[in-house]
């Protein structure tokens, strides 16, 4: 994917797409996250890149009034976006009281040439990510569906 077209550089696959039912804490869920980022891209260090989004949303939260939230982080030695979401039917709440039905984490190249996509990203997701597209994902069952609506 590229800039040309309103697209982004995110590596988002298949396999980085979660429906989790289950009540776990908003933690635990980017920790798996994460964890899939970093079975697929293995330069990256699981603990730290956790650390690294987690004291980014400890700043301010990421959570939306539509009901997504976007942990991310910048960083280094990496030169193309990562991103793994995950659906929360359930919803989870956030350290603030936000509820988030849609979790969509992403990884940043720190660069600073980077960050004006990075920037373009976030608000690109939270204008797709509006309340009724989230209502139409909670809806849909399994992940392949998920992944073909997404289509960043």
């Amino acid at each position: 994917m590229d800039n040309q077209n309103g697209r982004f550089p995110v590596m988002l696959d298949i396999k980085r797409i979660f429906i989790i039912r289950e009540n776990i804490t908003k933690k635990d869920i980017v920790a798996k996250l994460v964890k899939s980022i970093c079975m697929q891209v293995p330069s990256l260090k699981e603990e730290e890149v956790i650390s690294s989004v987690l004291k980014r949303e400890h700043g301010i939260s990421t959570t939306l009034d539509s009901g997504l939230s976007i942990p991310h982080a910048r960083i280094n030695n990496i030169d193309t976006f990562h991103a793994a979401m995950a659906i929360l039917p359930n919803g989870i709440k956030d350290d603030y009281g936000l509820e988030a039905k849609v979790l969509f984490l992403f990884l940043s190249p720190a660069a600073p040439n980077y960050f004006s996509a990075h920037l373009k990203l976030l608000a690109a997701l939270a204008e797709k990510f509006n309340s009724s597209f989230i209502q139409d994902l909670l809806n849909t069952p399994k992940e392949e569906d998920i992944f073909k609506k997404i289509n960043l």
